[in-house]
């Protein structure tokens, strides 16, 4: 009677054992497919800066109308030796082409700023294809070039906005620095904001539309500042390879 005794504890010790082993394996099976999937389902963001230590930021500007600003901007870069990001609207790129095809042909870097000025958080996912498509087919076409990166009109996304541009190969980017030259502040006003809001990775926002007549009388002393506060400034996507794009 007594050997039996004694294996049943034996057994019984097994069987905790192997319960236990099999409740560790479960945990952690569950806890690694929770990490995956938030992983999976983590919200999307556009980027509004880069994650570096380096003194470094991009200089962008958003055209979708006019030829009276975008000629005296690209003179002032032009003479500066700098090169910036245009975000540029599709019908803007076809009506007026001699501005693009000199965007490109000086060196600077061309990108979309979709084809009408909507938000387009309010519409479904084809109508944000065509948005970005359309644009994207015009500017090719005027520039020879395929954009890559997309400033949303007015700033505008979402997830489906986001989603959407990726499958179309393009990244959203945003600005962390906004110069408001738009709402015509005054040039002083305009230069001092830029030159507060910088900071490392930083995306500067100003505009070469004709509504922004104060863009090309404030951009010197942007650039003069900038460089007196030891900054390289470098196109988008050549700020994209010196780190992480952020949010913040």
């Amino acid at each position: 009677m007594k050997f039996y005794i004694i294996n049943y504890r034996k057994i019984k010790k097994q069987i905790f054992l192997i319960g236990l082993m099999l409740a560790c394996v479960i945990f952690f099976t569950v806890l690694v497919y929770q990490q995956q999937d938030m992983a999976t389902t983590a919200k999307k963001y556009a980027i509004y800066k880069v994650k570096t230590d380096k003194k470094v930021a991009a200089l962008t500007f958003d055209i979708s109308w006019g030829t009276e600003v975008p000629g005296p901007v690209l003179d002032i870069l032009k003479k500066n030796n700098i090169k910036a990001t245009f975000f540029i609207s599709g019908p803007w790129a076809v009506k007026h082409p001699e501005f693009p095809k000199r965007i490109v042909a000086e060196g600077h870097e061309v990108a979309s700023h979709g084809e009408e000025h909507v938000n387009l958080s309010e519409y479904s996912k084809e109508e944000i294809k065509k948005n970005i498509s359309t644009a994207h087919q015009k500017i090719k076409e005027v520039t020879g070039v395929e954009p890559r990166l997309i400033r949303t009109p007015n700033g505008d996304w979402n997830d489906l906005v986001l989603t959407t541009a990726e499958e179309l190969n393009y990244r959203v980017i945003q600005w962390s620095a906004d110069s408001l030259d738009w709402k015509k502040p005054g040039v002083e006003a305009i230069t001092s904001r830029v030159l507060k809001k910088v900071q490392s990775g930083a995306i500067i926002l100003m505009h070469a539309s004709d509504t922004c007549i104060q863009t090309p009388d404030a951009l010197p002393g942007v650039l003069e500042g900038l460089k007196k506060q030891g900054y390289q400034l470098v196109t988008v996507s050549e700020l994209l390879t010196m780190g992480p794009g952020t949010i913040d």
